[in-house]
């Protein structure tokens, strides 16, 4: 995972314990596709009486991690 990616997900984390909630389904968004496989990025929709955010991560073990432990589905477009 690289350094930018770990901010996000960390940031996703602090949003969370803020009071920010997760709206599902997640997105999955192909980034980059070629003949040896695929990139994806996830973007995470963040409601709060504050308002509403987007955020993206790119794919990666530790975001695949978090959306299995809160049992979020996402949806390929």
């Amino acid at each position: 995972m690289i350094e930018y990616d770990i901010h996000r997900l960390r940031w996703l984390h602090t949003q969370l314990a803020e009071g920010w909630r997760l709206e599902g389904p997640v997105i999955e968004r192909l980034v980059y596709r070629s003949a040896v496989g695929q990139v994806s990025a996830f973007e995470f929709v963040l409601r709060h009486e504050r308002g509403c955010q987007v955020l993206a991560i790119n794919d990666c073990p530790e975001v695949r991690s978090f959306m299995s432990e809160r049992r979020l589905d996402s949806v390929l477009i």
